[in-house]
């Protein structure tokens, strides 16, 4: 496969970007305790936990309401100029997030009470406030989820885009890992600082970028061109699109809330290490089953396509579908060796990254990419990541039970939510994940072909 140096710069760019994207979002999973013990002191425990889930419900419901918003308006600006206003922007914002933490450390020495300081003082350094900096950074994000695929899609053909998405989607697991690591390691609230001059440096750069041609890949852009944005329906008609969506929301639903609240289970709940330690190992075993398994898919779908049509939903379904049990025997399974499950868990999970992505590329004519990333981030998230947190903290609050634990020596009753109950509960949307990849199998070919046939009428 020829690259040309335009679209390895594009890769390189906006691999970066989603690199900081997703170390962003993990750093939050690995702060939770400092979160609670500073802004939450004063709260009930009896929904400490889903105060906290709502944290990361935030940012998804901002991230998932503003990103159709700016998959139309790609049409009408350049998106690599969408693209880096929206980077300064999140990571601007996520530097709020830790001021709420260093102002409400302030507010706990400080006398200030007094009008008006007082109460922009008592506001930055509460949970109200970072919540509300957690909406701005979807809001930031939101520019670059359902853009950036596209940019790649007019500059790599239609045959390798499986790997081009994997190699694009591998910060995905790297990002986390390192958010994990690096919140665990800075802590609440440096971590979120630190973020800040890499962002913006990334977005600027995003100025500097050409544009390329909408549908520069398809066999007649110009003609694609025609296409008009009211024929967004022409995606909801499209079974891999319903299919896909289906799939990917189930997965986001189980992985999400799985992955922000996994530190503070394995220390808290399983009370096996800090949760400091939990983010570093979470964050290791995560970079490299993510990393592999998330190249390993792009390249079996790729591979197999060869030999059966339907390949890219087949492969994503069976890593679900073997993902499914070593999930639930993880909750089951004392550690150390819970670990290795994990590890296993992981690849599975992020096997489908690539190929359902190149999914959307593929089955959508080009001046609608943008649309079906943006509906598409809209469902995952509203159905998914934005409500499993909070619904996991729930479940946890109302399962909870009392167990004695050794403070100094001393045997002390506490009342501790059950997020195992939690994890059982959203994790069949693993296998229900699997399940309709699967199905989708069969319409994958006849909508590629429905799809170009649609740019050369």
């Amino acid at each position: 496969m020829l690259i040309n140096s335009k679209a390895k710069a594009a890769l390189t760019l906006l691999l970066a970007i989603n690199l900081f994207n997703y170390i962003d979002r993990y750093i939050l999973s690995s702060t939770i305790a400092g979160i609670e013990s500073d802004l939450l002191s004063n709260h009930s425990p009896d929904n400490k936990k889903a105060l906290l889930g709502i944290l990361a419900t935030c940012f998804m419901a901002s991230f998932m309401i503003f990103a159709p918003i700016f998959g139309i308006f790609c049409t009408k600006i350049k998106r690599w100029h969408l693209i880096g206003y929206g980077v300064v922007f999140w990571s601007i914002a996520s530097g709020l997030s830790g001021l709420s933490g260093t102002v409400a450390k302030l507010n706990e020495n400080s006398a200030t009470n007094g009008l008006p300081l007082g109460i922009v003082m008592a506001f930055v350094g509460s949970y109200a406030f970072l919540a509300l900096s957690r909406c701005m950074v979807g809001i930031g994000e939101a520019s670059y989820g359902p853009i950036a695929p596209t940019i790649l899609s007019d500059l790599y053909p239609e045959k390798s885009r499986g790997i081009i998405m994997s190699i694009f989607y591998g910060a995905i697991p790297v990002g986390s890992a390192l958010g994990y690591a690096f919140g665990g390691i800075a802590g609440w609230p440096n971590a979120f600082y630190w973020v800040i001059p890499p962002g913006i440096l990334l977005g600027f750069l995003c100025f500097l970028m050409p544009e390329p041609e909408i549908g520069a890949q398809e066999a007649s852009n110009q003609i694609a061109k025609k296409i008009q944005s009211k024929d967004v329906f022409i995606l909801l008609k499209t079974p891999s699109i319903i299919f896909n969506i289906l799939g990917m929301t189930a997965n986001t639903f189980a992985i999400g809330g799985i992955a922000y609240w996994f530190p503070y289970y394995v220390s808290v709940f399983r009370q096996n290490g800090t949760e400091q330690e939990a983010g570093i190992i979470m964050g290791l075993l995560i970079v490299i089953s993510g990393l592999l398994a998330t190249l390993f898919g792009g390249f079996a779908a790729d591979y197999c396509a060869r030999f059966h049509k339907g390949s890219y939903f087949l492969v994503s379904g069976i890593g679900m579908i073997i993902g499914f049990p070593v999930f639930l025997a993880v909750l089951y399974v004392p550690f150390p060796f819970a670990w290795v499950l994990i590890f296993i868990a992981c690849f599975c999970t992020f096997i489908n990254t690539g190929p359902t992505n190149a999914i959307l590329l593929n089955v959508s004519p080009p001046l609608l990419r943008p649309m079906a990333f943006a509906i598409t981030i809209f469902t995952i998230h509203a159905l998914g990541d934005a409500i499993s947190p909070w619904i996991i903290g729930g479940i946890a609050d109302n399962f909870a039970f009392e167990r004695t634990i050794s403070v100094d020596g001393q045997p002390i009753v506490e009342k501790v939510g059950n997020l195992n109950a939690g994890f059982v509960t959203v994790s069949a949307m693993y296998f229900l994940a699997g399940l309709f990849w699967i199905l989708g199998a069969k319409h994958l070919d006849p909508d590629t072909q429905k799809a170009s046939a649609s740019i050369n009428v």
